[in-house]
């Protein structure tokens, strides 16, 4: 890992490395400041640098003028980006995020979010796990999808869903008279005025677009989410579905 040996050189490779977690702890009768002070020391950071990366990490976090309060008085959102802040004090190389939205409301899941997309423009590397898909889908650029402890799937979204050939892919047709009279399959009908917008199961886009006009169909791509669902119900038993597959192993 970072072209070091594991084995040999376990301390430098940590040393590397930021985690952050879901409940992560801190000493709650101390603030934001002095937990990051402490923590920054136990890195072996010096004086000067150890103030500048205080204050860096915090006003990255959007928590400096927070800092002096006490770090039990914070919310849960609070906690989870002082988090981030103390998995960024070192400046590692690399960052793994474990559940870390995990009983975040919807604001601090957003707020998490736009820090992911802003260390992804500075080149660190990130390692998310996590059971919120859809999250995972707008952040990731490679993703690897595991079933008992196997990886299923792996590449972009874009690979993963489209590995399945059409097969979760859905057709909204808006037609002015019963959708049975043309053999299709519907999984969903909705109402909306006087037009009804139909899901057809049926992966037969060119038919209907003959059928009803090219303007009155609209595929509708499978979620992250529906694939990994469908994918649980199959056998994997070979190797990872998506062809680049082997990316993951380099």
């Amino acid at each position: 890992m970072l072209g070091m040996d594991l084995a040999k050189q376990p301390i430098k490779i940590k040393a590397a490395i930021g985690h952050v977690y879901a409940n992560m702890a801190f000493y709650s009768h101390m603030s934001a400041l002095d937990n990051l002070t402490f923590l920054g020391r136990l890195y072996g950071l010096g004086r000067k640098r150890l103030k500048d990366r205080v204050r860096a990490t915090l006003d990255f976090v959007e928590l400096w003028d927070e800092r002096k309060k006490r770090v039990g008085a914070y919310s849960q959102g609070m906690k989870q980006r002082l988090g981030i802040a103390r998995a960024l004090i070192h400046e590692p190389k690399i960052l793994l995020f474990d559940e870390a939205t995990n009983g975040i409301d919807v604001q601090g899941v957003n707020d998490i979010r736009d820090m992911v997309y802003q260390l992804r423009s500075e080149n660190k590397t990130i390692l998310i796990a996590s059971h919120q898909l859809g999250e995972i889908e707008l952040v990731s650029d490679s993703i690897g999808l595991l079933k008992s402890g196997r990886l299923v799937a792996v590449g972009t979204p874009h690979d993963i869903k489209t590995s399945l050939n059409g097969i979760l892919y859905k057709y909204v047709i808006r037609v002015p008279q019963p959708i049975q009279d043309f053999g299709v399959e519907v999984v969903e009908k909705r109402f909306v005025k006087d037009c009804n917008i139909v899901l057809a199961a049926t992966a037969v886009e060119t038919q209907l677009a003959q059928r009803f006009g090219a303007d009155l169909v609209e595929v509708v791509d499978p979620t992250l989410e529906e694939a990994f669902l469908w994918m649980l119900g199959t056998d994997h038993n070979a190797e990872p579905s998506v062809a680049n597959a082997s990316k993951l192993a380099g």
